[in-house]
Formats: structure tokens, sequence, C-alpha cells
């Protein structure tokens, strides 16, 4: 029977506790098909045969519903309207044609007969090929070269499970998931025989040759997404760490033919090759993962948007030394400073809500020259941790910002600088919909900047006040990169995230005592486009097509603040404690600092 199925399971399981339904979705199935064998069959095998037999559960290989059960999408037996969801696949199928139990090439041809129809909206899940290996064992075994004949036998599954893909794809279904064979030797029933071998030497063959030829017929309907599972992969994760899944016991089966174990649920396998309920909620869990990584992979445009936001908070403070009520000097001022900043980003249709927390350091060059010039030359480095849901990673932004203003005797200033920085994307985790499971990876980045600020300065009432307005180019940009991790492993290309925004301001400057001043300055922001990419997610090493999805800017509107003190602690040091404020409908920030100024 579905002995390598079990394995699959197996591999499954490691996917953890992300068992239920999958999760309501951008990315959504309206309608669910099954071809396949015992581990997809809701009782066809029983309602036709009556096996398998109590104690497995109402005709299922198992003691509980079986994965595609459990993808949200209720599917009736063969026989049930084909309008609907439904399942064909019977326990003991082969791949072929073959009458009893269906195989699965006449599995298909029965739906269509049934008046079965594909539409852009259903998932078709296809998963078989373990009943041609155990049915060819023995001749193999017995034949001068056993490899070549499993192979063979390999070989014409893989040509049959991209045909049925084929089929299925041309007549307009909108995803097709296949699902691969596991490695066999684990389960109970082949491990430690001498069959082991041959049989796990045939599955290989089998994923090779499925992979090859999925990426054929993904190529040629490029209107259906074709995404192959593989359960192969995440196997030994799961047989070597048990504990982390709560399971006890990935060896031997729960029910021996006789009687069942007291605890299933810390079981694998159920029998010698079909895997426990708490398996097929697992495989359930892996089958999520690969299902959803358009919207689950969308989350990763917060790592453009926290260069975007160091970005333009550098590029504002290269301008705040050149535009203040004060000239610069006709000498050269050298200042040091460190902030820290918290920020809170709200969820965004397949993005959960975000926190970001890091701190960074400054070191700026600014002076006055003749004719009503100045200058500014700075360098920052920026490090932040950020918590999004189930992604978290830290990135390390190295930044150089170059400036210039020209003053007149009446107050009137134009400032502009350009500024760029390099952005390390590092410890970037993703817990998977098969948690404990983490994937990481890394990326670096580039930002860049421009602004312009234009105002005025006059005095009233003792204090300076400054109406002025600015505007901004800001882009950050990921480069292409992929994850390391044995469930779905995605794959992100290049990104960009571009605004250019305007702002109005008010500041105001005064002296509270002597050698003791205080600013405070009020505005709002405002995106005059949203130029970020669609996040773009793919499956490594997939046939599975890339997906995009838009991402609403979080900085689109903000009210400003900003506010502090000045205090002078000799004649050439002085010092500067502010906070900045940033808050809109889609995010808020805040930053406070201190900052030593000492004239050359």
């Amino acid at each position: 029977m579905d002995r390598l199925l079990r394995g699959a399971a197996l591999g499954a399981l490691t996917l953890a506790a992300c068992a239920a339904a999958a999760p309501a979705s951008a990315q959504s199935y309206n309608r669910l098909v099954v071809f396949g064998d015992s581990l997809s069959d809701n009782g066809n095998l029983f309602a036709l045969t009556g096996q398998p037999p109590a104690p497995y559960f109402q005709g299922r290989f198992s003691n509980g519903p079986v994965w595609t059960e459990l993808l949200g999408l209720n599917a009736a037996r063969v026989g049930g309207a084909v309008s609907g969801s439904i399942n064909y696949a019977y326990g003991g199928a082969q791949t072929g044609t073959q009458p009893l139990p269906p195989g699965m090439r006449l599995q298909l041809a029965n739906y269509t007969a049934a008046g079965g129809r594909f539409g852009s909206s259903d998932l078709v899940t296809v998963w078989g090929g373990a009943n041609n290996i155990f049915g060819s064992l023995a001749a193999a075994g017995a034949s001068p070269s056993p490899t070549t004949v499993m192979a063979g036998v390999a070989a014409t599954a893989a040509a049959d499970i991209a045909a049925i893909t084929d089929t299925i794809a041309a007549g307009g279904a909108g995803t097709v998931l296949v699902v691969n064979i596991p490695v066999i030797s684990p389960t109970p029933q082949f491990r430690g025989t001498p069959a082991a071998p041959l049989a796990d030497f045939a599955a290989s063959q089998l994923n090779t040759a499925l992979q090859t030829n999925l990426t054929t017929v993904a190529a040629a309907r490029s209107g259906t997404n074709i995404i192959l599972m593989d359960v192969a992969k995440v196997g030994p994760t799961i047989a070597n760490n048990p504990g982390l899944f709560g399971l006890t016991n990935v060896t031997a089966p729960c029910f021996n033919g006789v009687s069942v174990c007291s605890s299933p649920g810390t079981f694998f396998y159920y029998d010698g090759v079909h895997p426990t309920a708490r398996g097929h909620q697992l495989l359930a869990a892996l089958a999520t993962d690969y299902l959803y990584y358009g919207d689950a992979g969308s989350v990763t445009s917060l790592l453009t948007e926290t260069g975007y936001r160091h970005r333009e908070r550098r590029a504002g403070e290269a301008l705040a030394g050149l535009t203040g009520r004060e000239a610069a000097p006709a000498g050269a001022v050298l200042s040091g400073g460190y902030s820290y900043e918290t920020a809170e980003i709200d969820a965004r249709g397949s993005i959960g809500a975000a926190d970001s927390e890091g701190h960074g350091v400054r070191m700026a060059l600014e002076g006055g020259l003749d004719g009503g010039w100045s200058f500014g030359l700075s360098g920052a480095f920026d490090k932040a941790e950020v918590e999004a849901g189930r992604l978290t990673f830290d990135v390390e932004s190295y930044s150089l910002d170059a400036a210039a203003a020209w003053r007149s005797d009446s107050g009137l200033f134009v400032a502009g600088g350009f500024g760029a920085a390099r952005d390390a994307y590092d410890e970037i985790r993703r817990v998977t919909a098969l948690a404990p499971i983490v994937h990481e990876s890394e990326v670096n980045g580039l930002s860049y900047s421009a602004r312009v600020v234009a105002g005025t300065w006059f005095e009233r009432s003792g204090m300076a006040i400054s109406p002025r307005v600015g505007l901004d180019w800001v882009s950050s940009r990921t480069d292409v990169f992929a994850e390391d991790g044995p469930a779905a492993a995605y794959r992100w290309e290049e990104r960009t995230f571009e605004t250019v925004s305007v702002e109005v301001a008010l500041r105001v400057e005064g002296e509270l005592a002597p050698g003791i001043g205080a600013f405070v300055e009020g505005g709002w922001r405002e995106a005059l486009d949203d130029g970020g990419d669609p996040v773009r997610t793919g499956i490594l090493a997939n046939p599975a097509r890339v997906l995009g999805r838009e991402v609403e800017d979080p900085y689109g509107s903000q009210a400003m603040i900003e506010t502090g003190v000045t205090g002078r602690l000799t004649d050439r040091l002085a010092v500067e404690v502010g906070y900045r404020g940033r808050f809109g409908d889609g995010s808020n920030s805040q930053l406070g600092g201190v900052t030593l100024k000492l004239a050359l």
C-alpha cells in the first residue's frame, strides 16, 4: 500500500502545529479537487471495499482526517457534486489507469467524465507514486539489474504525474499542488530491511524526474501556478529532532495490527507507512507554507521600509544644522551624536503589525563660507531590530551625506543635500507555517536620498520663527535573496521602495536663559506618490510562479514634531538634547538623542 507516502508525512510533521485550516488570505482558493492515493483518500476506498476497517478513522488510512481535509475546503467523496470541492483519491492507487483501485490517470478521466471542470480559483492537489514503487520492489529485486528496473518505474510514475498536471493546467486550474516522495527507509515497514535502499533509490529517481517534468509543464502552462511541495526535504529535520514537534516516537507504528498505542498524538506513524492524525496536521501546515507564499512573503516589504526610514531621517539631519536660527560660523563645527528610536507600523493586508527598536551614531563637519554659503558633511551608523509576527530581522545602515546652503542677510535660505547608505539586513528569520521550523536569510541593500528645504527666519517677541517647505526623494532597494530551510524556501526578487514627498513646517527657536536655548518644530509630511514596487516572492528551486503583492506605504501622511534644548558648556563646546516624533495613519516613530558640538 501507500507506505512511501507515510514517509512523506514524516517530513511534513516536521512542520509542527499549524495544522488547522489554511488562514484567510488574499491568496485564496474557492474549491479543492484531490487526486492521489491513501495519504489523500478521505474514505473513497472504504466506500468501495470496506477497507480500511476500524480502528482506522472512518475509512481514512489514519486515526483522524487526512491533510487535504485540513486545508479549509470540505471536499466530498467520489459521487458528490463535481461542481464543488471533491476528492477522487483512492488508497492503494498507482499513477496510471489501473481499474481497481482507480489509478490517478483514471481518477482524472472519471472526474472529467462526470462533468468536472477546472477554474482559475481552484486548488488541485496531486500526490502519488509510492504505490508504483511498492508494487515493483519484489520483481526488481529478483531481476539482474534492480536499479534499472526501479529507475524505469520511477520515470513512468513521474511522467504520469506530469501528464496529469498538464491536463489539469490545460483545463484552466488556477493552482496545482504536486507533492513528491519522501525517503522511504525510515518508515516502520522498511526500516532496516534489504528493500529499503532500493526503495530510497526509486524515490530519489522519481523526485528528480518529477522536478524536471513539472518545470517543463509550468513553462508551457504559464496560466496555472504549479507548486511542488517537497516532503522529501523536510523529513530528516523531524526525524532528527522529534521532541521539537511534540513527538516521542518516529520509528514504530502506533497501531501494530492488533492494538493501538495509548498516545497516538506523540507517534508519527499510525501503521507501517501512514501518518497519524498529528502527522496529517503537519502535512497540512507544510502545504500552507507552500500555498500561501505570495502573501506570507509580502512581509519582507519591512526591509526596504526600514532602510527608507533610516535614510529619510539622516537626510533631514544633514540639513538641520545649516537651516537653524544662527548662520553657520566662519570656521567649522565638529559634532557627534547618539540617538535611540522606536517605531510602530500598523498591520496592512497580509502584513501584520511591526515594531522596530534601534539606535545610531552620527558625526558631522559643518562650516560657513563667504557670501552666505555653508556646507556640511556627515556620516552615520544605524542599527535596528524589527519584529513583525513571524518575521524578525536586524538591519545596519552605514550612511554618508553631503549638504550645502545659502542664506541671505534678510534670513531667506535654501539648502540641499544628497546622501547614500549601505544597508545590511542580517538574521532575517521567518517562522514558517510549520513552526517551530525557522528559515533564515540575509541580504544587502542600498538607499539614496535628495532633499531640498527653503524658508526664512524673522524675529518676533524675542523668538525666531521660520516657516519652511521641503521636498524629498528617498529610495531604498534590496537585492535578490532566498531563505535556507526545510519547509517552503522563499526567494525574493529585487525590490525598491521609493517616494517623493513634500513637507511644510514651522520652527521656533528662543532663549530660556543665558546660554540655554530651546526649539520646537511642527509640520506635516505628505507623499506625492507611492513608488514601492510589489513584493515579488517565489519558491527556491520550484516550478511555482513568482507572485507579486502590492503593499501600502506606511509613511504616506505624517504629522511631524521636533523639540529640544541646547546649552553652551564652554566657549567652544555646546550640547543639544532633542526629541522627534512622526505620527501617521500607518505608522508612528519616536526618537530621542543627544549631540555635542565643538567649534574648531
